[in-house]
């Protein structure tokens, strides 16, 4: 290594008088002060009338924290956005290290910042702040010449301070570094590493000024450098800059696959006026931390079904607009936001469109849970507000006199295994595996197809396992999404008790919806009901690994695979069915572009298989082009609300009018029998 390597540096605070750096650290209080002034203020809008205890949901996120700190988290998801955004962040943290180790070289005598060490940085510095430039050039590009409409903001004047702050500060420091080489006699070796304030020294000496003037222009420029900085560290606090504070909050409390995961409703307070959120005083405070964590980037809405097929829902909007209205007030002096006051923030069809697919919560890349905050607000306005789609109310009074949605008679809800010999449960004989049907599987005459192949590929592999049959009831899921949680709640406590009643090891179900209700959500009513339960996906792909079933027939065919949301997002049970259908000789599995993590909802859930809204178009008609696109032979799912819409809506793309659509099961026991 040569001589000018080892012994590479520059004079620190290079035509800085002594008082300027007591200036700066003077200013650097008064900055933090300003910022923690904004930050306890947050933390008053957060803690309101609240115990911090409330924020420990049994662990914390801190793979979250890693991801976020570390690689961006989902940011990344689009590579475009990830690349530009990338840069602005790990420039930043490039920068603030390069500053660190100034003041620690300057203030502590400690000569850290030469040889190897001032080399590198700064030359990761001189890069750092031509990528940040970059950056912000293809943000303004986006958020203001592209202009999306998911991108809109509700705070513009915010986003341009932002941009403003950020280009200011690195030409601000740009100049000071070209104005020290220029004044330093321009060594060759800055060249290397320092290149572009080396190029802005060259720049600068065409203009052939007195060095005692370029003396006086670095002061000045220094001095504005150093209160843009102090600037942008007030207002972390105040602005959107806040979000660099929140996204690793928010990310630590929030839990994986949670998110629709509903809290139960407390009916026993006799007090108690209204049920659902009708107040900001009333959200809970992971609520409160989702509103001041939103930074607008629009992926939520981005990717929101009902929002693509022009439905009124923006789950962005749902965030900002209880956000903006709780600060303006709180501001104001008010102790509460009554949200359903004589301006309503929110219309019904807003909230009913909603079909709880998640794939806001999925994208969101500071972690905030959209599905929770809509569902206190559908509770309220059907609890409190007796506000129910006439379709949907007459489906819950179904559920609730016949406990299935078409009001089928109760006594009829075993009629599906006449003839066929399935074992029913019995309370004084243990299974390995009690299966629960369902609603569709029981009177859905497609959806019995599934119902009787998975008995009978249970049987084929000689699985222990019984029904309930005629013991059977509605989970609940479907009145808990319209809002009715009362229903729900009666519901429940009824099914727990039924399960409790028999010997098994697991729950196994054919339908997500009650895999996502039984398996997550009832534990949340009855702390002693800790049954696993599992999607018959799952079983199957692990009777075919352990030997109990072949799959031996071929079946020459390319097949897509439609993942269902409470399959996928909710549980990601994304693996077992693709290990299926990989089994199967013969079988080639082309995936849709949108499949997995990011698979389109195909418009059921929610309640919304029950009722329709006149905006917009039918949510299903997006996923059915999907499908169209992979030019497949057959259309697989494992979701009879995603089977049955699409079978309905066969020929809404071209080429899928004919185009076969069944479950996974069905596949497999055409290559098992």
């Amino acid at each position: 290594m040569s001589d000018s390597f080892l012994t590479a540096s520059r004079e620190i605070a290079w035509n800085v008088p002594v008082w300027f750096i007591y200036g700066m650290y003077f200013s650097f209080m008064i900055a933090v002060g300003i910022f923690f002034k904004g930050i306890y203020s947050k933390y008053q809008f957060v803690t309101h009338k609240k115990d911090f205890k409330e924020l420990y949901r049994g662990h914390f996120n801190w793979k979250n924290i890693f991801q976020v700190l570390f690689f961006q988290g989902k940011v990344s998801r689009v590579k475009s956005v990830g690349l530009f955004h990338g840069a602005i962040y790990y420039g930043f943290i490039i920068l603030v290290i390069a500053t660190t180790l100034v003041m620690i070289h300057m203030d502590f005598k400690i000569e850290i910042f030469k040889g190897v060490v001032y080399i590198v940085i700064s030359f990761l510095a001189d890069m750092a702040g031509v990528f940040i430039l970059l950056a912000i050039v293809f943000a303004f590009y986006r958020r203001y010449v592209k202009k999306p409409d998911y991108l809109k903001s509700t705070r513009p004047n915010q986003e341009l301070l932002m941009y403003g702050f950020l280009i200011l500060v690195v030409k601000t420091g740009f100049g000071l570094e070209g104005i020290r080489i220029l004044g330093t006699d321009m060594p060759k070796d800055e060249m290397y590493w320092s290149p572009i304030g080396y190029f802005c020294a060259y720049i600068f000496q065409m203009f052939n000024l007195e060095m005692g003037l370029w003396k006086l222009i670095h002061q000045v420029v220094w001095i504005v450098h150093m209160l843009l900085t102090m600037g942008f560290i007030a207002s972390l606090g105040y602005s959107k800059f806040i979000h660099v504070i929140m996204a690793y909050i928010n990310s630590f409390f929030t839990l994986d696959r949670q998110g629709a995961v509903l809290e139960p409703m407390n009916f026993d307070n006799e007090n108690a006026e209204t049920f659902g959120l009708s107040k900001y005083n009333e959200t809970t405070m992971k609520n409160r931390l989702d509103l001041l964590s939103c930074v607008e980037c629009g992926r939520c809405t981005q990717n929101c079904p009902a929002n693509l097929a022009g439905k009124k829902l923006d789950p962005k909007l749902i965030i900002t607009k209880l956000r903006d209205a709780a600060l303006k007030l709180k501001q104001a002096g008010v102790d509460d936001c009554d949200i359903w006051g004589e301006l309503p923030l929110y219309e019904f069809n807003e909230l009913d469109a909603c079909t709880t697919c998640g794939a806001c919560m999925e994208e969101c890349p500071v972690h905030i849970e959209h599905v929770k905050l809509i569902m206190e607000l559908k509770r309220y306005k059907v609890l409190t507000l007796a506000e129910v789609h006439p379709d949907a109310a007459n489906t819950i009074n179904n559920i609730k006199v016949n406990s299935n949605p078409w009001g089928i008679g109760l006594s009829d809800r075993f009629n599906w295994a006449l003839g066929l010999n399935i074992p029913v449960a019995d309370p004084d004989v243990e299974v390995e595996y009690l299966y629960y049907v369902g609603c569709a599987g029981s009177y859905d005459t497609d959806a019995q197809k599934v119902t009787k192949i998975f008995c009978e590929l249970l049987k084929k592999a000689d699985v222990s396992f019984a029904v309930l049959g005629e013991n059977e009831k509605c989970c609940g899921d479907i009145v808990r999404r319209i809002g009715d949680e009362y229903s729900f709640y009666e519901m429940a406590l009824s099914n727990i008790e039924t399960f409790k009643g028999y010997k098994f090891k697991k729950i196994v179900v054919t339908c997500p919806h009650g895999l996502h209700t039984i398996g997550k959500e009832y534990k949340k009513i009855d702390k002693e009901f800790n049954f696993e339960v599992i999607h018959h996906t799952e079983l199957l792909s692990d009777l075919i690994k352990l030997g109990k079933l072949t799959p031996n027939n071929p079946i020459n065919e390319e097949i897509t695979f439609h993942d269902p949301c409470y399959l996928g997002r909710h549980h990601h049970g994304y693996e077992p069915v693709r290990d299926i259908l990989t089994s199967i000789p013969g079988l080639k599995l082309k995936e849709m572009q949108r499949s997995k993590d990011k698979s389109l909802c195909c418009g059921m859930g929610g309640g919304n298989m029950w009722y329709e809204l006149p905006e917009g178009e039918d949510l299903c008609k997006n996923r059915m082009q999907d499908i169209a696109s992979v030019k497949v032979e057959r259309v697989s799912t494992a979701c009879f609300y995603c089977w049955t819409n699409f079978n309905s809506k066969k020929g809404d793309a071209d080429g899928t009018k004919e185009l076969p659509i069944e479950d996974v099961s069905i596949i497999l026991a055409k290559s098992v029998f």
